[in-house]
């Protein structure tokens, strides 16, 4: 955008220029044919002039006015590419989003269990921990039972019932002491939410408390140093020019930056993803060629699947099912030429 108006700048100088060039030329040619049709007494001459300049001078209007107008459709439609550009980037974002939706809702109930049994045990045992920092015991046995029973982890679960009472027996500094190493702990696995729920939480049962007055700010500084982190790390890929690694960071980015950090990346990272769809295009196009079917097939899912609006997306999708119905006969194929070297 930034070289589109430079660009314009100078064109719109120049036609100036050429403009105020053609209008003093006009002007003379008009007093020139006057010179000559009174002083001189040469009225061909002086019409034919005076004619050429007042020509001169309309189409130099005009054709300066005509520029102006390409110009300003031009400029509107950068602005409508960029707009679309951003529009794509937001809809990037979201297809992850409403993709993992889709297939968990094609889920049956037995899968969605196995599926999320890993996030069950983690939203059981935060909330155990809010139990034994509020005191709660009769929660927190019937979760650590559940988390045993239900869940199937019996080991975890003896490990929590023997903090549950010691938890019982501790004193108020260390209930405070074990809830802000569980709030470290959280910070370290970058679990910001759940670590700011679990200082609101410290917040309501020990508001007089001094050892948790600067958790706010530190776990501010968690999250800076891990944003500063994959800066450098996105750097250090874009300089070495690793695109999938650079792909990856910029994911991992959406959840830190702030909006006028994400502007001044704009430019580098619709570089990154269009270098990542070249990158997935090639390896489609030579996978499709040497006849490597499911390689090709794999690649194409991950294209589609990364850039669902880009027009190349569109033409694989159309491909895809061509291409699964020759993998599965040269597979067909494959395996009775193996039935047949057996069989001999």
């Amino acid at each position: 955008m930034l070289d589109m108006s430079v660009g314009t700048v100078k064109l719109r100088r120049v036609a100036t220029t050429v403009l105020v060039v053609t209008l003093l030329g006009a002007a003379g040619a008009c007093i020139l044919g006057v010179v000559e049709w009174i002083g001189h007494g040469n009225r061909g001459l002086g019409l034919a002039l005076a004619g050429s300049g007042l020509a001169c001078l309309l189409l130099g209007v005009l054709l300066y006015c005509q520029l102006l107008l390409i110009l300003k459709f031009v400029s509107y439609c950068y602005r409508a590419y960029d707009t679309l550009l951003e529009s794509t980037d937001l809809l990037r974002r979201q297809e992850t989003h409403v993709r993992l939706i889709a297939d968990n809702s094609s889920l049956s109930d037995w899968a969605k269990r196995l599926v999320y049994r890993e996030k069950d045990y983690e939203f059981v045992r935060d909330t155990i921990q809010s139990a034994l920092v509020r005191q709660d015991w009769e929660l927190a046995e019937h979760l650590i039972r559940d988390l045993g029973e239900e869940l199937g982890y019996r080991d975890e679960a003896a490990y929590l019932d023997e903090r549950l009472e010691e938890a019982r027996r501790s004193t108020t500094e260390e209930r405070v002491a074990a809830a802000v190493h569980r709030f470290r702990t959280l910070c370290g696995e970058r679990k910001w939410s759940q670590a700011q729920a679990e200082f609101e939480r410290m917040a309501r049962l020990f508001p007089d408390s001094s050892a948790i007055a600067d958790l706010p700010q530190e776990l501010e500084e968690w999250r800076s140093e891990v944003k500063q982190q994959l800066l450098r790390e996105y750097d250090e890929a874009v300089r070495h020019h690793d695109i999938d690694r650079a792909h990856a960071l910029l994911y991992q980015l959406d959840q830190y930056l702030v909006a006028q950090e994400a502007e001044a990346l704009k430019e580098s990272a619709r570089g990154v993803f269009k270098a990542r769809l070249e990158r997935l295009k090639t390896q489609f196009t030579m996978a499709v060629s040497y006849r490597q079917l499911p390689r090709a097939i794999d690649t194409g899912q991950q294209l589609v699947r990364e850039f669902p609006n880009s027009g190349y997306a569109q033409e694989i999708s159309k491909l895809l099912p061509i291409l699964r119905e020759r993998a599965k006969r040269q597979s067909g194929h494959a395996t009775i030429a193996t039935s047949g070297v057996v069989g001999s």
